[in-house]
């Protein structure tokens, strides 16, 4: 599908696409289209209300009548077979033997914590299958949406139905069921073309702060103060966690005492609303040392760039240190976040080659360059030599370079170790640059002029990725691209590809919102395969409430920035093990917690990571009153 851009199909700048969750997805689509085809429906209780849709009871395909939560229903019951099941049967005048695109939703009773899926007469199986509905027990009636890409509908399941409900031992009630045929044209999800929701009231932003860089940000008055890791974020795999003594054992502790980190905060801006964050390593001149030697140090500084003007240099030029910028206070419950990328420098190809400017994917030649002490097998650390970890560089399996765009964290982000990291993201855009000893096969960049994805190899490696975290644990990260009519889990999946030999003179624009629907990613530029300036926006709901991208009631992780937000729902424990031992941590997201957004922009990673970007114009909206 093509996502909307300023120069085609552009709708609000609050609202460009709508989102629908239905099947195994998340999906994004213009909300004009209108369903095209028949439709068929069944209202469920002790006498049933057919229209066009039949429930067929046989076999394993048992049900009994039911009230319940104020609704007449039918519920499943237990037979002989191992799962319980619900039958229904097309009218044949409605659709039969064919190769039809539907949309199914279902109203289910959300009791129990067991998932549902469909199984359904396709072209290829009689029983092909959906994602799956997890159930939250709430004890409320709820609506899941499935969409039926290949459906057949020839009545060769049992009983001659042409789809049924699986629910496991623990069964699952239904008041109603109600199929639309609809006319696919490759860009509308089904359920968008059967059922509509109204595009939202855009938000009428008002600006509250502008940073245009035209002040000396002052670092040099802020001190560079010793980490003793009393106060980590957390316990787990923070850069003192207990993870890794689980992983490592005594190794762990021992690498940890040749090293000490250091870290300098220095607030900036109108009412000091930005904060500088650097981080460094202090290991005695060896050569993880990015403290000693003041030039290896990581640095934000402002600067007068030709032809631009004033921007602020982030520059990290030795992989243990860090640099990113942030917000000092948390950020409002809604707001729009923007800025302007003028440079860009970690890793990728120039001219074709990763060797360039002395470098070789953006990292300096010469010593090595390890994810030490940061890893989880014991045979790849040796406390008094960090060059027997793996490479960060090249040489290794995990070898990579990036740079945070922007995301969105739910801690006020220092710089830290990259594992750390990826427990407290909530949304991201970054540039992933992996050396070509890490195996990149399924790695692939949309051409949103196409709408067909080309392997990332073929690519220049600078690359924009455009990811939302989620599940309980926030370990699950879904991919968005306008080649995609929803999101992508597992590799690498690139929205667009950059075009570094264009800048300074033309710029790209990076932009994430939170509003009522849920968070939206954004970015603007002269994008490679796309002829002019785009846009492309997608938006995400904060819970997945029907079959999404993992099932239904999927919630990007730790969303709520307020108690009221939350109910405590997805609140769960996290047991870790490893050759030292295991650990459980509970309590991971529970009722009444809260966590208030902070972005980051720059390179937050403390044992990866080695470039220079440079920016400007750093703006936040709030909605009007």
């Amino acid at each position: 599908m093509r996502a909307a851009t300023r120069n085609r199909r552009r709708r609000s700048a609050a609202a460009a696409l709508s989102v629908v969750t239905l099947g195994a997805s998340l999906l994004y689509a213009p909300t004009s289209a209108a369903a095209d085809g028949a439709v068929a429906s069944i209202t469920l209780g002790e006498v049933n209300q057919e229209s066009g849709l039949r429930q067929i009871e046989q076999g394993d395909g048992t049900t009994a009548p039911v009230t319940v939560g104020g609704r007449n229903a039918r519920r499943t019951v237990q037979t002989s077979a191992p799962a319980q099941h619900m039958y229904f049967q097309v009218d044949d005048t409605i659709a039969f033997n064919g190769a039809y695109v539907a949309c199914l939703m279902v109203d289910y009773f959300d009791e129990g914590g067991a998932t549902f899926r469909v199984q359904y007469d396709s072209t290829t199986s009689a029983y092909a299958g959906t994602g799956s509905v997890n159930r939250t027990g709430s004890n409320t009636w709820k609506t899941a949406g499935f969409e039926l890409m290949d459906a057949r509908f020839s009545n060769r399941e049992n009983g001659g139905a042409d789809f049924r409900v699986e629910a496991g031992t623990t069964g699952v009630t239904f008041s109603s069921v109600k199929l639309t045929i609809v006319q696919d044209d490759g860009v509308t999800p089904p359920c968008a073309a059967a059922d509509p929701d109204p595009e939202p009231t855009p938000i009428r932003w008002r600006l509250k702060y502008d940073e245009p860089f035209n002040k000396k940000i002052r670092t040099e008055a802020s001190p560079w103060v010793l980490d003793d890791y009393s106060d980590p974020v957390d316990d787990y795999n923070d850069d003192n966690g207990d993870l890794y003594r689980l992983q490592l054992g005594p190794e762990f502790d021992a690498s940890m005492a040749t090293m000490r980190t250091y870290r300098q905060e220095t607030e900036f801006g109108k009412d000091g609303w930005l904060t500088a964050s650097l981080s460094t390593r202090e290991s005695g001149g060896r050569v993880d040392d990015s403290y000693t030697d003041t030039a290896e140090r990581p640095s934000i500084s402002t600067e007068k760039l030709d032809t631009v003007g004033a921007v602020a240099n982030i520059t990290v030029p030795h992989y243990t240190g860090g640099a990113i910028i942030r917000n000092t206070e948390p950020l409002p419950k809604y707001y729009r976040i923007e800025y302007e990328l003028k440079t860009l420098d970690f890793g990728g190809l120039r001219n074709g080659s990763l060797f360039y400017d002395g470098k070789y994917n953006g990292y300096k030649l010469g010593e090595c360059k390890t994810f030490y002490p940061w890893v989880s097998n014991p045979n790849d650390i040796d406390p008094a030599d960090p060059c027997a970890t793996r490479s960060v560089r090249e040489d290794s399996n995990e070898a990579y370079n990036a740079f945070h765009f922007m995301s969105i964290l739910d801690f006020p982000a220092m710089p830290r170790n990259l594992a750390m990291y990826h427990w407290h993201r909530k949304v991201l855009m970054d540039q992933f640059s992996p050396a070509p000893s890490r195996n990149t096969n399924g790695y692939d960049v949309c051409n949103p002029q196409t709408g067909v994805k080309y392997p990332w190899d073929q690519s220049n490696k600078t690359t924009v990725n455009m990811l939302y975290f989620t599940g309980s644990l926030g370990q699950s990260q879904t991919f968005v691209t306008s080649c995609d009519r929803r999101p992508v889990s597992g590799v690498q999946k690139s929205a667009v590809e950059l075009q570094p030999e264009l800048m300074p003179h033309k710029d790209y624009a990076f932009a994430i919102e939170r509003t009522p629907e849920g968070y939206t990613l954004e970015v603007s530029g002269v994008f490679k395969n796309v002829p002019g300036k785009q846009t492309y926006r997608y938006t995400r709901g904060f819970i997945d409430d029907d079959a999404g991208v993992i099932g239904a009631n999927v919630p990007i992780f730790h969303y709520n920035v307020d108690a009221e937000e939350y109910n405590g729902q997805f609140n769960t424990s996290h047991r870790a093990s490893g050759a030292f031992g295991s650990k459980t941590w509970d309590n991971q997201w529970p009722a009444g917690s809260a966590y208030p957004d902070y972005f980051v922009i720059g390179e937050p990673y403390t044992n990866v990571g080695e470039g220079q970007a440079r920016i400007d114009n750093i703006r936040l909206y709030v909605p009007k009153d």
